[in-house]
């Protein structure tokens, strides 16, 4: 390591485990419009609505990061000693500008076949330019222009099978350029630190996504409309090419993200609601079977299963074979939420929901030899009073039984772990899991102009 003195001598932090306080800083301004008409002339005598619009977004970041030498502390804390790292180049400071540039045209029509079946097609034309510019004068490696894009076609049709009683169905295409993180950190063989911390490398493709769905709607209420019921029931399917995933690197602390072929999201979604002038009742279920569709070698340095592999191009690291079928991580396959809201008094309303969500796998088991992370289920509270129609006052308490989950898994080296607890903690479980927020229970009020 080499600081703005010079190298670092090995003496530093008096024998202590060194760590490093990574900052950054970030500037940020974006704008951007869009136009649309709307043509409502009947089409050979039938109702008929087209749409043709367009839309630009313009993005300019002014971005900053730089890392000091710290040593580590029997709890974890890194204490400053005052040096900033300018090398190895993976972590030397950073300051560069991205400009990103987001344009598109686009078009619908909606033509009644019959007083019950209703024909939509469409498309949309997307152009995006993502440029980095490094502003140093140091690292001109950062520079790039990547320019993607793809006509999108999408269809559907809607039929009233009775009064009420509706089947839907459509097909839709979108695709997604990748981020200025994700193109300046795509390099296997230089990895970043921290996402922050970019790095000059290969271009990632865009990801494409063709979704379809079929499904049906359904309300019904009373002659006076003041019991309401609404329901629906679907099927969709995602597939995306070329999608982007973040991998672990063989270096302990780093990344980069890679093109991983094609994955796949199915499933089922479920909702159903109930209303009267004072009461209003819910409840969503989803089904979501997420799976890679590709077979992939993927570094996974720190699995702890007995399972992993020796990497194909580094026999000296582990890494982990992904099959198709095998689920991606950090999504639940089932979630579900349910919840009421009663108006005690025309201003004073009183709520609470259940949030559900089964295990999901942990990031660097991608092919999912270990235990997943288990599912949760909280209860929250909710109340509100309109003092007027400008000011509300309101209340919210979150995980009312204070129940302890995590919300995200990966692992860590537990080797280096237990080096920088100075002893005091020898670390035999590599799984590292963010916990949710404990019990907390917030008040304020809402001003509405």
């Amino acid at each position: 390591m080499t600081s703005t003195s010079g190298p670092v001598p090995s003496s530093v932090g008096g024998g202590a485990p060194l760590g490093s306080l990574d900052r950054t800083s970030q500037n940020a301004d974006s704008f951007g419009g869009s136009l649309q008409a709307v043509e409502k002339a009947k089409l050979f005598d039938h109702n008929n609505q087209f749409l043709i619009g367009g839309s630009i977004d313009h993005g300019h970041v002014a971005y900053g990061a730089r890392s000091s030498l710290g040593a580590f502390g029997p709890d974890f804390t890194i204490s400053p000693l005052g040096i900033d790292l300018t090398g190895p180049d993976d972590i030397s400071p950073r300051s560069l500008t991205t400009t990103n540039d987001y344009y598109g045209v686009y078009f619908t029509d909606t033509f009644d076949v019959t007083d019950r079946l209703s024909l939509t097609v469409g498309g949309r034309y997307n152009f995006a330019r993502v440029t980095l510019e490094d502003k140093t004068g140091d690292d001109p490696f950062l520079n790039g222009s990547h320019t993607y894009q793809r006509f999108n076609p999408m269809g559907g049709l809607t039929y009233q099978l009775s009064k009420g009683l509706t089947f839907y169905t459509s097909y839709a295409e979108a695709n997604r350029a990748p981020t200025p993180a994700e193109l300046a950190c795509a390099d296997p063989d230089n990895p970043c630190l921290i996402e922050s911390f970019l790095t000059g490398d290969p271009p990632l493709k865009q990801v494409v996504s063709r979704t379809g769905e079929v499904g049906f709607r359904g309300e019904t209420s009373n002659a006076l409309r003041t019991d309401k019921i609404d329901w629906s029931f679907g099927l969709f399917r995602t597939l995306n090419q070329d999608d982007i995933i973040s991998v672990a690197s063989p270096t302990s602390g780093r990344g980069f993200f890679q093109n991983a072929g094609d994955t796949l999201r199915q499933g089922i979604e479920a909702s159903i609601s109930y209303q009267t002038q004072r009461l209003f009742l819910y409840a969503n279920y989803a089904f979501i079977d997420p799976t890679f569709q590709s077979s992939l070698e993927l570094a996974s340095p720190n699995n702890p299963s007995p399972d992993v592999v020796p990497c194909s191009g580094d026999a000296t690291e582990n890494c982990i074979n992904v099959r198709p079928g095998d689920r991606l991580p950090g999504v639940p396959r089932h979630r579900f939420k349910a919840g009421f809201d009663y108006w005690l008094t025309p201003k004073w309303k009183f709520g609470s929901d259940l949030v559900a969500a089964s295990d999901q796998v942990f990031f660097g088991d991608e092919s999912n030899l270990n235990k997943p992370l288990a599912g949760y289920a909280q209860v929250n509270l909710h109340t509100s009073y309109d003092i007027t129609n400008h000011i509300q006052i309101y209340g919210l308490i979150n995980n009312l039984f204070d129940h302890h989950y995590g919300t995200f898994g990966n692992y860590f080296d537990t080797e280096e772990g237990s080096e920088a607890s100075l002893g005091t903690i020898d670390f035999t479980d590599a799984r590292t899991i963010v916990p949710a927020m404990p019990f907390a229970a917030y008040g304020g009020m809402k001003l509405k102009f």
